[in-house]
């Protein structure tokens, strides 16, 4: 498993209304033997497109060969998730909108809560698979000290599990290990699939072509649905009018959220929750749409 941040803070990369700053961790599961085949077809990527045998594929490049290269990075995204696809990857993703979430919550407990929340959902994609599993992060921003931090927090996750998963040493092997992106394909395709599926939330319009692509990659419930599962995003408290799980509808046309099996479905948009019938980017629901009405589901 490969893991990697994003962030959208800046004015005007949230374009969906009353959503504000978007953090997100985001890890894609990929199974052994798709690993060098993986990296293969990354190389080959970089050879079609004549870039440098070295070039780093990034959502947001930050200079070198793919710096404002749009038309590249146009035909890479979707290959780099397709490829994703047809070797048989996987991923799990974990949104905060900071802003909506209670004042008592500084950005080390947001922090440490997205960790708790994607270790969850790893360990429950490889309890559905069976086989167990190695964690590696994309190298945190900032020194040495920052890394530390990090790591110990991740390291207390490996160690003492959380509220709903025990830990496993049979399930996640080690701790988790950290290395470079430039290093390592799969981190390459971990900040993609993170940084798009924040986009995609984000109401970006940018990210609408990878939308299709991204779904199909995160992890699916046992009703084929991603909401909870392959895509958590949060604040969600049940009855909290900045609960995010109209999104799910809005940014991937999910018809219906379970947070545990055993509640069943709440129809989405829900009328509950924020975005009830509109999806802060100018498109409402008809009046009569059943979804948008009051009812006891």
């Amino acid at each position: 498993m490969f893991i990697d941040d994003s962030a959208r803070t800046a004015p005007g990369d949230v374009p969906r209304a009353q959503l504000g700053p978007l953090h997100a961790y985001g890890a894609v599961i990929v199974p052994e033997e798709s690993l060098v085949p993986y990296a293969e077809r990354l190389a080959a990527l970089r050879t079609r497109l004549g870039l440098p045998p070295k070039t780093e594929f990034k959502w947001n490049p930050g200079g070198g060969s793919l710096h404002k290269n749009w038309d590249a990075l146009r035909e890479a995204r979707p290959q780099m998730l397709q490829d994703a696809q047809d070797l048989g990857i996987s991923a799990v993703v974990v949104i905060c909108a900071t802003e909506r979430m209670p004042n008592s919550w500084d950005k080390g407990k947001i922090q440490l809560e997205m960790l708790k929340y994607l270790y969850e959902r790893v360990s429950m994609v490889l309890d559905n698979t069976g086989p167990s599993g190695i964690l590696i992060a994309d190298q945190p921003p900032g020194d040495r000290t920052d890394e530390k931090r990090w790591l110990g927090q991740a390291l207390a996750l490996t160690e003492n599990g959380t509220q709903y998963i025990a830990p496993d040493p049979n399930r996640i092997v080690l701790p988790v290990l950290t290395a470079r992106s430039d290093h390592l394909a799969l981190l390459q395709l971990a900040d993609l699939v993170t940084a798009a599926t924040t986009a995609l939330i984000a109401g970006s319009e940018h990210a609408a072509p990878y939308r299709d692509l991204i779904k199909s990659l995160l992890a699916k419930n046992w009703l084929d649905g991603m909401g909870g599962t392959g895509l958590k995003l949060f604040p969600d408290a049940e009855y909290s009018p900045h609960n995010l799980r109209n999104l799910f509808y809005w940014a991937f046309g999910e018809w219906g959220f379970s947070k545990v099996a055993h509640f069943g479905h709440k129809p989405l948009p829900h009328y509950e929750w924020a975005y009830a019938t509109s999806d802060g980017l100018g498109n409402t629901l008809p009046p009569d749409h059943p979804y948008a009405k009051k009812n006891s589901a």
